[in-house]
């Protein structure tokens, strides 16, 4: 750290946290134990470092294979520098300055001094849990992208694609489905349309980061009426009118979460919002790093194609053909922008991105997809459950944004009244475990200009 901040070494580790549940519309954070952030920071931190490591000697030979021997004397300063983290975040140290000369290194830097200032010590218990697991997450790539040869390698790769392989047999029910739906001649249907959003939200669950790592049974996810009563806010029909009324502009956006089975069902989605004549042209924004395990990479988009074109599935094939044409026509256009892996909440992206924020603006609407995205939407505070979706967006509003996610953090807004207290009573990790969801929309717009 910068020798001039009043930044204090706390060695205590998580024994300085407060055993208190958090305090309503406080940022969350390890500092309290009663905290899926603390659980986080404290468990599920630890293991999927030390799984990375598992998985990198795993698949030492293949490395081996692809990289050269080089990259296997790289493999064992890589596992001992993730091991030396690892103690960091076990111990409570003080977040370290990145190094290096990507773009994002002074943007993390400049955030973590001020909270150093702001905070006495930004350690990983002691300061907002997204600027914690979001710096694991850049520290990870930090120690394979000072390696010459394995700086591009992606160590999350093999999870992903295991995840899609997993899940083989809902993505191809999924694609009896949507193909019935594509193909038969009728316009945009309000309840065609819904029930793909729903099928979209529960593809969510199937979240590595969650899972640590570890791929599970689905199968259930397609029987939509039964999951029903799970959907907590169910803006449904708001999103259908919001996106079908709305002729002042041909583009959507979908912003990614999770690859795998939950990628697929996100391209569903998209798929008929083109056939079914709601946008033009679709944008579809991926992330630029590995990033909470599962999130979309370029590389991951198109390999999830290949392996539909490539697949003994008939329909498979025929979605992967029809997906790949929409990329080669400029359909669908691939973004990847740094501003999705950097450790601020949204609000801060017309500052910190305006670009962004203005390219969002340029479409009737942006799907925000998953438990991350929703924590940046909302500011990573601990809102009263029954505060309005505008409210707790607070000043992002680039365009109508349509907010699809289970729950798996200590953030949620928009719930009616007494509903979360009575399902605590009876799920105390409801919150968590991502059972729950939220079919969200907000039709509030706020140009750059005019914040």
């Amino acid at each position: 750290m910068s020798d001039n901040l009043p930044v204090k070494t706390c060695d205590c580790g998580s024994n300085c946290s407060l055993d208190l549940k958090t305090p309503r519309n406080v940022y969350l954070s390890a500092f309290y134990k009663r905290s899926f952030a603390f659980y986080t920071v404290k468990h599920r931190m630890p293991v999927i470092l030390t799984n990375l490591i598992d998985n990198l000697v795993r698949h030492k030979s293949e490395i081996k294979e692809k990289y050269g021997n080089e990259a296997v004397d790289e493999l064992k300063t890589i596992i001992g520098e993730i091991s030396e983290f690892k103690y960091e975040v076990q111990t409570n140290k003080p977040l370290k300055l990145l190094i290096g000369n990507a773009p994002d290194v002074n943007i993390y830097n400049e955030y973590i001094k001020k909270q150093s200032v702001a905070e006495g010590h930004t350690t990983h218990f002691h300061t907002i849990w997204l600027l914690t697991e979001c710096y694991m997450y850049r520290r990870i790539k930090q120690i394979f992208e000072t390696k010459p040869h394995l700086k591009e390698y992606d160590y999350f790769e093999q999870q992903k694609q295991d995840a899609y392989t997993g899940a083989i047999q809902l993505i191809e029910n999924m694609s009896e489905h949507v193909l019935h739906v594509l193909n038969n001649k009728n316009p945009a249907d309000q309840n065609e349309f819904i029930h793909m959003l729903k099928l979209n939200l529960w593809g969510n669950k199937c979240d590595l980061s969650l899972s640590l790592g570890k791929a599970s049974d689905m199968s259930s996810l397609f029987d939509t009426a039964a999951l029903d009563p799970y959907i907590l806010c169910d803006h449904s029909k708001q999103i259908w009118e919001g996106i079908s009324t709305d002729k002042s502009s041909d583009i959507i956006d979908i912003v990614f979460d999770n690859s795998g089975y939950e990628v697929f069902t996100d391209l569903c989605v998209a798929d008929y919002i083109i056939t079914k004549g709601l946008a033009k042209s679709m944008r579809l924004y991926v992330k630029t790093i590995p990033w909470f395990i599962s999130d979309v990479m370029e590389h991951d988009f198109y390999w999830t194609i290949n392996q539909l074109k490539a697949s003994e599935n008939h329909n498979l094939q025929v979605l992967g053909q029809r997906w790949s044409k929409y990329v080669e026509d400029g359909i669908w256009t691939i973004v990847a922008s740094n501003f999705w892996t950097l450790p601020y909440d949204f609000t801060y992206m017309a500052d910190v991105d305006p670009q962004l924020y203005k390219k969002l603006g340029e479409a009737k609407a942006v799907f925000f997809k998953g438990d991350l995205n929703y924590r940046k939407l909302f500011g990573e505070k601990n809102w009263d459950p029954t505060t309005s979706v505008d409210t707790g967006l607070q000043s992002f509003h680039p365009s109508k944004l349509c907010i699809i996610r289970t729950i798996k953090a200590d953030i949620v807004v928009g719930i009616p009244n007494g509903i979360a207290e009575e399902i605590e009573a009876k799920d105390p990790k409801w919150m968590h475990n991502g059972e729950y969801g939220v079919i969200q929309f907000s039709k509030n717009k706020v140009a750059i200009q005019s914040l």
